[in-house]
C-alpha cells in the first residue's frame, strides 16, 4: 500500500443550472447520480456546469494505481481507506482505523462512483469523476475530478442529453493521477550567469544540468494554489542533500540521490524519490502556507537542473504530469512538443517506489550514507541513466 492524493472540486463549488440558467428540479444532482443518470433526468433541457473555488486535497491508501468504485470484499473494505483527516464543505471525514463496515466507528473509505463526459463551448470534451467518501454504509458525493486534462478554471461545461454519457465506474476505475512536481517560488536555479529565481526566469533562458552542461527552458508555467493541505511545499533543510539553503518543492518533485543502499536494493547509485515520501528523516518537514506558488519548467527531455545547488528533476512530460494538467497548458505544452501525448518521454535516471524511498530514509536515520548531487561535486562524470 502507498498513500495516493486526489484533488476535487468540493460539491458545494460545482454549480448546476438548465441550459440558460434555469434551476434544476433536482436538490443534489451529484449526489443523485449515485444511483443512475441524475443529469439526465433534466431532459429535454442541457445542463450549465461551473466549477469554483480552490481544490481540496483526498488522502487514501492505494495498492494498484487506481481509484475504484466499491473496494469491498464482502462487509471489509479491501483498498483505498482515508489516510488524513480532510474538511469538505463543512463536513470533516477522519480516518478510523477499522476496516469492516457494520463497525462503530466504521471505516472511511474514497471512491470513484460514476463518470460522466461534458463539452465546453468550443466541443472539447471532459470526462467528469463523481467522488465520494463513504462512512461505513454512508455515502456522500464529496467533489469531482476528472479524468485526463482538466477544463482552465471558470470553464462553463455542457451535459448534452442524448449526446453526453454517464456511466458508473466498475467497469474498471479511474486511474489516479500524480501532481505535477514543482518549484515554490523565490528557489534558487543555477544559470550559467549563475542563481536566478525561478520566477524570474523565461523561456530561452539558459539553465545548468547536471548531464547536458547549458539547456534552453522550452517552456515554463506555473500556478498558485492553497499549500495548507495536501499541496502543502515540502522543505528540505540546508545542508542534509548538498542544498545550499532550505529547498521547497511540491511533494511530487524528485530529487536526485545517491546511495550505496540504493545499489544494493534497487541496483542503481543515482535514483530519483519524491519530496514527499523522504518524510520521517529529520531535514525532511511540510511547509503549510496559505497560498503557494508553484512553476515548472519544461526542458529538452527530463534534465537535472541545480535547485539551491542541488540536483533535481525539470518537468517530466509523462502521460500522468501531463495528465494532471489542464487543458489550456496541455495545449500549449503540445505547441512546444508535438510528440507530448503521443511519444513517451523517458525518465533522466530510476525513480523509487515510495516504499523503497521510505526504506532509503530508514537506513539513512541508522548511519548509512543517503546524499543529495550537490553542484560541483563532479557527479556529472557519472554516465547518464539509459531507460
Amino acid at each position: 500500500m502507498s498513500e495516493r492524493t486526489i484533488y476535487v472540486t468540493s460539491a458545494g463549488d460545482v454549480t448546476i443550472t438548465r441550459d440558460g440558467g434555469a434551476p434544476t428540479s433536482q436538490q443534489d444532482i451529484l449526489q443523485n447520480a449515485l444511483n443512475g443518470d441524475a443529469f439526465s433526468w433534466e431532459t429535454p433541457n442541457d445542463l450549465q456546469i461551473t466549477l469554483s473555488g480552490p481544490q481540496v486535497g483526498i488522502s487514501f491508501d492505494d495498492s494498484d494505481g487506481v481509484l475504484q468504485d466499491d473496494p469491498f470484499a464482502g462487509s471489509e473494505v479491501a483498498d483505498q481507506l482515508l489516510t488524513q483527516s480532510v474538511t469538505i464543505d463543512g463536513e470533516t471525514y477522519a480516518p478510523s482505523g477499522e476496516t469492516v463496515r457494520w463497525m462503530d466507528p466504521p471505516p472511511v473509505n474514497v471512491e470513484a462512483e460514476y463518470r460522466v463526459t461534458l463539452f465546453d463551448d468550443a466541443g472539447t470534451a471532459y470526462e467528469m469523476i463523481g467522488v465520494s467518501i463513504a462512512e461505513g454504509y454512508d455515502t456522500q458525493v464529496v467533489g469531482v475530478m476528472f479524468n485526463g486534462s482538466a477544463p482552465p478554471p471558470g470553464t462553463t461545461l455542457n451535459y448534452i442529453q442524448g449526446v453526453s454519457s454517464y456511466s458508473k465506474t466498475a467497469d474498471g476505475g479511474v486511474t489516479i493521477p500524480d501532481g505535477v512536481p514543482c518549484f515554490l517560488s523565490g528557489t534558487l536555479i543555477e544559470t550559467p550567469g549563475g542563481p536566478c529565481r525561478v520566477e524570474d526566469l523565461r523561456k530561452g533562458d539558459l539553465v545548468l544540468t547536471l548531464d547536458n552542461g547549458a539547456q534552453p527552458i522550452r517552456w515554463i508555467g506555473g500556478s498558485t494554489v492553497c499549500g495548507l493541505g495536501a499541496l502543502a511545499p515540502v522543505r528540505i533543510a540546508a545542508g542534509w542533500l548538498g542544498n545550499e539553503r532550505d529547498l521547497y518543492v511540491s511533494p511530487n518533485h524528485r530529487v536526485l540521490l545517491r546511495s550505496a543502499a540504493a545499489e544494493l536494493n534497487c541496483g542503481h547509485l543515482m535514483v530519483l524519490a519524491a519530496a514527499k515520501d523522504l518524510h520521517g528523516h529529520p531535514h525532511v518537514s511540510r511547509a503549510p502556507m496559505r497560498r503557494a506558488e508553484y512553476l515548472h519548467i519544461l526542458l529538452d527531455g527530463h534534465q537535472m537542473v541545480f535547485s539551491e545547488g542541488l540536483a533535481t528533476e525539470s518537468l517530466f512530460a509523462g502521460a500522468v504530469e501531463t495528465g494532471a494538467l489542464d487543458a489550456a497548458t496541455v495545449t500549449e505544452l503540445r505547441g512546444v512538443f508535438r510528440q507530448i501525448g503521443t511519444q513517451p518521454q523517458a525518465l533522466g535516471y530510476p525513480a523509487l517506489s515510495s516504499w523503497e524511498a521510505r526504506f532509503l530514509v530508514q537506513q539513512s536515520r541508522s548511519g548509512m550514507d543517503v546524499t543529495g548531487i550537490a553542484r560541483g561535486t563532479g557527479a556529472g562524470m557519472v554516465a547518464p541513466y539509459a531507460a
